[in-house]
């Protein structure tokens, strides 16, 4: 157990010592800002850019309605529109400014008599989905604003009846109440950490492996410790790592976003609650991932000889964890549901999946158990392959053992 120990703590040492380690740490989080954080301000501040929108309506009350509606709708972004009445000639004028990009497009409503046809947008370009989505409603608010016209409604029952909804999701988890959002947020950001991490420390464990094998540091360690030591010291102190830098990510994320937590939380609009056994799952899924993951790929970095082919075998290990990311949405939307289920208890993808379901909507007690059985048994499989495979392959240079190889070397005692 003390060479394990020794073993532990120089993996350990050699890599929070390194400038990767601190680039790493670094890295991720700004990852994480730029493919989240950038296209939701975009997404908030310039949802479209500047259009020009001609609107053509036979009738003006109906115009009038449909422009102040699409006016105020946020989908719209910047937009000016011009009200305008049919006449003979003037599709074919809105055709030719259209195709000399002087509007952005014009909106062509028929008179409510011709069932036969239906409103028409026409545009240049044909990707901004957004602005058609936001017509369509704009439409169908202007048509229920002119008919409650017509029967008389007074202008503020009118506007009390148009207002827009608003519904607070609030979760319910052991008598506490969170906001779903909020709540929705902190599970995402969480199961993409050990996302990150699992797929960024099975990698370190697996190069690791190469680059001992080429300084040949192997040969001289083995005269000391037995390969099963060097294996179980180098999943501890790469796990330790791993734990390091998710802690680093997850204070520096509370520290960067607590005054803007605490700001929402005192406006009564958000309220982030994780439960405890949320967060005991996610350093449950961390550490039995990590392990199962790391097993994995120390068995990889044993069969080859250098980093041009890990990198070419290393998708036999991360394909679950990609998949992981694939399902998520669907484990989000229907967290109970069959496909979700299965799932969360198969080992590959437990770590992340059930996880997700802990922190969304508690599942059924049986059903952690039983994933939680299923991952110590998954990783008490994945340690026997790989110290078996490690004990031999970590001297064996130049040549990728054949598929016969691995299976001798497995009955080796």
């Amino acid at each position: 157990m003390r060479n394990v120990w020794l073993i532990a703590c120089r993996e350990y040492l050699e890599r929070v010592r390194t400038k990767a380690f601190l680039v790493s740490v670094l890295l991720f989080p700004l990852i994480l800002t730029l493919a989240f954080g950038v296209p939701a301000y975009f997404a908030s501040h310039h949802a479209a850019g500047s259009k020009n929108i001609d609107v053509v309506a036979a009738d003006p009350a109906m115009g009038a309605a449909l422009v102040r509606a699409l006016q105020t709708d946020a989908g719209m972004g910047q937009v000016q529109i011009t009200l305008l009445a049919p006449s003979p000639d003037l599709r074919a004028m809105l055709d030719a400014a259209v195709d000399a990009h002087r509007i952005s497009g014009y909106l062509w409503i028929p008179a409510q008599s011709n069932a036969q046809t239906t409103p028409e947008y026409v545009s240049a370009s044909a990707g901004d989905l957004q602005s058609i989505a936001a017509m369509q409603g704009a439409l169908r608010q202007a048509e229920m604003r002119t008919a409650l016209q017509k029967d008389g409604l007074a202008p503020e029952q009118i506007e009390h009846l148009l207002a827009a909804v608003h519904i607070d999701a609030v979760q319910r988890n052991n008598g506490k109440k969170s906001s779903a959002a909020g709540t929705y947020i902190a599970s995402l950001v969480l199961m993409f950490l050990l996302y990150g991490s699992l797929m960024g420390q099975g990698f370190a464990v697996s190069r690791s492996i190469i680059e001992e094998k080429t300084s040949r540091v192997f040969e001289v360690m083995l005269a000391i410790v037995t390969p099963e030591q060097m294996l179980a010291g180098k999943l501890l102190g790469v796990g330790a790592v791993g734990l390091t830098q998710t802690a680093i990510w997850v204070l520096a994320g509370l520290l960067f976003s607590a005054p803007g937590l605490a700001a929402l939380g005192a406006s009564g609009q958000f309220h982030l609650h994780l439960a405890p056994s949320a967060m005991l799952a996610f350093l449950v899924c961390y550490v039995l991932g990590f392990f199962f993951y790391s097993a994995l790929s120390a068995t990889l970095g044993s069969m080859v000889s250098s980093e041009q082919e890990l990198q070419q075998l290393n998708l036999l290990v991360t394909l679950p964890l990609i998949l992981c990311i694939v399902f998520f949405n669907v484990v989000l939307s229907d967290p109970s549901g069959t496909l979700a289920t299965v799932l969360s208890l198969l080992p590959p993808f437990a770590p992340l999946l059930m996880y997700l379901r802990i922190a969304v909507q508690t599942p059924p007690a049986w059903q952690i158990g039983l994933s939680l059985a299923l991952m110590l048994g998954g990783v008490w499989a994945a340690v026997w392959l790989a110290a078996r495979i490690y004990r031999v392959g970590v001297l064996m240079y130049g040549k990728r053992p054949t598929l016969p190889e691995l299976l001798r070397w497995l009955q080796y005692r």
